[in-house]
């Protein structure tokens, strides 16, 4: 008769659960509000955890020193070679910055030259990317994935599990309507082939004054002190709880609600459904979120 012994590393291999890093693209309409920066620093911070892959970063405004500015925000997370995209069309009015034009004299070389479009990024990234495996997090407009559902509807089915939109779920005032892209957000929210999930909270979330005790060498800090006159101040925190959800999940965090419906303020509506469409709820206090945000948003870059 034969026996297996059972060690304790059998045990513990049998008990313990290896998770991979969540794979993330990163879309982005960092310019005039300061949240989308902080949001990268807490990507990169989970990333630096081993709970993210950050596979390449999409920016859906219009800004001449937007590349610049993202590839040193990476760099300074000795990330500078994360491929970035930026949008080629065309946008109604496109916002003015009071930090990228800064950040982007930040220390940093840009892994291609030139930049290429979001779509071509997006066509490419995932196209190597092993099937159900990719979750997006949109903390800005909804062009770059317009133009994509429009190009290869079955490349998103295939390769995407999860889409995360920070907007607001009734009559949201600004990501899915500014520059007239509300048909295009409406078409993004009816045709999306998987799971879309709304991020709607941290507007009462005010993060960003601890960056003060990071170093002068960080463009998240600078960042922050550009667009609040030279001061050290919280901001709302919007994008950094749609992508603290988009890598760690509901947790002890969320509530995901899957009743009910959405509406844009073209009048377009649409019902949640488990699986397909929901929103998010928060679970924790504001100064509990607070906490957990800052506590990532100030982590020095790992080794």
């Amino acid at each position: 008769m034969l026996f297996t012994m059972m060690t304790p590393s059998n045990l513990q291999a049998q008990d313990t659960e290896v998770m991979l890093p969540k794979k993330v693209i990163f879309e982005t309409d960092m310019s005039t509000d300061v949240d989308d920066v902080g949001a990268l620093a807490v990507l990169h911070a989970l990333a630096d955890n081993g709970e993210a892959e950050i596979l390449a970063i999409s920016f859906n405004e219009m800004h001449p020193s937007a590349a610049n500015a993202i590839c040193a925000i990476n760099t300074w997370y000795n990330r500078g070679d994360i491929p970035i995209g930026i949008y080629k069309g065309s946008l109604a009015d496109p916002d003015e910055s009071s930090y990228l034009d800064t950040i982007a004299k930040f220390p940093h070389n840009l892994p291609t030259i030139p930049t290429p479009s979001s779509l071509e990024l997006y066509l490419q990234v995932l196209g190597e990317q092993p099937d159900n495996s990719v979750t997006i997090i949109s903390v800005g407009f909804l062009n770059n994935l317009y133009d994509l559902l429009k190009t290869d509807p079955d490349l998103i089915s295939q390769k995407v599990t999860e889409l995360v939109v920070m907007a607001g779920l009734v009559d949201d005032p600004y990501n899915t309507i500014r520059h007239n892209l509300v048909d295009k957000s409406e078409y993004v929210i009816h045709n999306w082939p998987t799971s879309l999930v709304i991020s709607h909270y941290g507007e009462s979330v005010h993060t960003g004054a601890r960056l003060a005790e990071t170093p002068a060498g960080n463009p998240v800090r600078e960042a922050y002190y550009r667009r609040f006159n030279e001061q050290y101040k919280g901001r709302s925190s919007w994008d950094q709880l749609a992508v603290l959800y988009g890598v760690r999940g509901l947790g002890d965090y969320f509530t995901e609600v899957t009743e009910g419906s959405g509406r844009l303020l073209n009048g377009f509506e649409w019902k949640m459904k488990p699986g397909f469409r929901s929103y998010l709820d928060p679970k924790l206090s504001d100064d509990a979120f607070v906490r957990i945000i800052e506590d990532l948003m100030i982590k020095p870059p790992g080794k």
